[in-house]
């Protein structure tokens, strides 16, 4: 019988990693891609990530977008996500993302898929962790815009409402 592949990204939710909301992320990918290898031997799982969310399970096989001092776009992100995807053979791909910013992991993670033209060979599957969506927004985070609700929702009503042409040319 064939190998099951799986694959998880997660996208950070302001920086730098030890803030509360990173936490919460790499704690949900340890803990699903845990989850997955006690399922069967058949399956098989790797995470994608940025250098924000610290995975310190050394049984949990982890590879890092590449990346400067400040975390990439979302949508270069997901292409390099289903990129990876693509090159490590995975079927299925699982986004873990902090509740506010599910919908354009989401949306972009959907259209690099479109944009890679692997729709019928690789399934993605959104993972909420549950959280309540107040506790996301750090104060102490070094970006402005995942310290409050407020301020994340300024940013998300423009990016919510912008045509993929125009996101796409600020988001590469």
């Amino acid at each position: 019988m064939d190998k099951i592949n799986l694959g998880i990204v997660v996208f950070s939710f302001g920086q730098p990693g030890n803030i509360r909301s990173n936490v919460y992320l790499a704690k949900a990918a340890v803990a699903e891609a845990r989850w997955i290898m006690t399922m069967s031997e058949r399956i098989t799982t790797e995470i994608f990530t940025q250098k924000d969310i610290l995975i310190k399970d050394k049984d949990v096989m982890v590879e890092y977008i590449e990346q400067n001092d400040s975390p990439p776009p979302t949508l270069r992100i997901a292409r390099a996500a289903v990129r990876w995807a693509k090159r490590e053979g995975f079927r299925h791909l699982w986004v873990i993302a902090a509740k506010p910013h599910m919908w354009r992991c989401m949306r972009d993670v959907n259209y690099a898929v479109k944009e890679a033209d692997v729709g019928e060979s690789l399934a993605i599957h959104p993972v909420n962790p549950s959280i309540s969506a107040d506790e996301w927004f750090c104060p102490e985070s070094t970006q402005k815009r995942t310290r409050s609700r407020e301020a994340w929702e300024k940013r998300e009503r423009i990016l919510r409402h912008m045509p993929m042409c125009l996101y796409k040319l600020i988001a590469s």
